[in-house]
């Protein structure tokens, strides 16, 4: 904020530019410090305050901001809430104690929305700094308004990155007022409510790669005990994140969802085959509670895709494939050369590149555009007994760095 006053407050983004996100969320002040911006689901509204304190708003994309957090959110998730907040700081830890629990990464910045009636609130709305501003009104810096039962929502952005820019410089916070009448938008200051009447929402995560799984309650126990699994457990049960282990959770996840519409796998009632990759053996295991000794788990790479999970119970079946084309060749060829200890210290690092940005990739795209999910109709189980699979993730495990001479 101190170095954007010293540039008089120029707007530096053109917010006409956005129009193309269907469902944009966003704040920032407007122009000059002449008002609040506030985007909320692909609607700009521009909050006002004449020369003598009056709000007004407009809804109009010609409009330029000096800085201006946004972000599209193309589905919500409902939490129900209880209990009172009495600040700004009681508000953020709601945010962040609901999105912890139910697996966002804090680390991460995202919108939320806060939908009903609030029983007190304060919120401001800035004006011009100078004289040569429209709107401008000596000793006047911002107009502040007082809210009792007003119904409406709370757009706000949690980050822990940028104070003083997205968020003020005491809080991981930036939050705006949208009143239900669409009359009023302006900066939160301050609140104090019940929650009983109010829901907060957070973005639905485009894909969380969580699992649910049911088990039995101890060693000679029942069938009963849930638990979520989510993609860092499988992380510290392989050693590391890598493409193969995104490409086998997400894959058995969309033949489990099968298997399992209710979204409950019954890890007492699963058997699997996998191709023999340290990363999708590893999912495997853990997912299905797949084991050797047990008869419920084998390795074969005669397969035709990375898994056939079968249901004990009824026999029911299921193939997942990755489809042609979706992963990179570059990755194949050189992990070819890696397995046969062919790659420099360099390549090496390379490589991890570009696996890195694979699963980036697939962390970001729709599962079942990707996957291919066939139910095998005659599957027989019949288990390859064997021991001499390469386990090929710790081959390079004493390889030279890489050295730039």
């Amino acid at each position: 904020m101190s170095e954007m006053g010293k540039t008089g407050f120029a707007p530096t983004i053109s917010t006409d530019s956005l129009q193309k996100y269907p469902r944009i969320f966003g704040m920032g002040p407007l122009g000059k410090m002449q008002g609040e911006i506030t985007f909320a689901n692909g609607i700009p509204y521009s909050g006002f305050a004449d020369l003598d304190g009056n709000p007004f708003i407009q809804k109009n994309w010609d409009i330029q901001s000096p800085f201006f957090v946004y972000g599209e959110v193309e589905e919500w998730v409902a939490f129900p809430l209880n209990g009172v907040i009495t600040d700004m700081a009681a508000m953020e830890k709601l945010v962040e104690n609901t999105a912890s629990q139910n697996g966002y990464d804090l680390s991460q910045p995202f919108f939320f929305k806060l939908v009903g009636t609030f029983d007190e609130m304060v919120t401001h709305i800035v004006t011009p700094r100078s004289p040569e501003v429209e709107g401008f009104k000596p000793g006047r810096n911002q107009e502040n308004y007082k809210h009792q039962n007003e119904s409406g929502e709370l757009i706000g952005v949690y980050s822990q990155v940028g104070k003083g820019i997205y968020t003020p410089q005491s809080s991981h916070l930036h939050v705006h007022l949208i009143n239900k009448e669409q009359s009023f938008t302006g900066h939160l200051d301050k609140i104090r409510t019940d929650l009983k009447d109010l829901t907060l929402y957070l973005p639905k995560s485009k894909n969380p790669l969580s699992f649910k799984t049911n088990d039995t309650d101890f060693s000679k126990g029942r069938l009963g005990f849930q638990q979520k699994i989510e993609l860092d457990d499988l992380v510290k049960f392989h050693g590391h994140l890598c493409d193969g282990l995104v490409v086998g959770a997400m894959g058995l996840k969309e033949a489990l969802e099968v298997l399992y519409p209710d979204g409950t796998i019954d890890r007492t009632d699963l058997r699997i085959v996998s191709k023999s990759s340290p990363c999708l053996t590893d999912v495997a295991v853990y997912l299905t509670g797949g084991r050797y000794q047990f008869g419920t788990f084998y390795v074969d790479d005669a397969i035709d895709g990375m898994y056939v999970v079968q249901r004990i119970s009824d026999g029911m079946a299921y193939q997942v494939n990755l489809k042609k084309g979706v992963k990179p060749t570059i990755i194949d060829d050189m992990s070819k050369k890696a397995v046969n200890l062919e790659l420099s210290g360099c390549e090496l690092d390379a490589l991890k590149g570009i696996e890195d940005d694979f699963t980036d990739y697939l962390l970001k795209a729709d599962a079942k555009e990707i996957f291919q999910i066939t139910e095998m109709e005659d599957f027989e189980w019949n288990p390859v007994l064997k021991a001499d699979f390469v386990k090929t993730d710790v081959l390079n495990k004493h390889a030279a760095n890489c050295t730039i001479e």
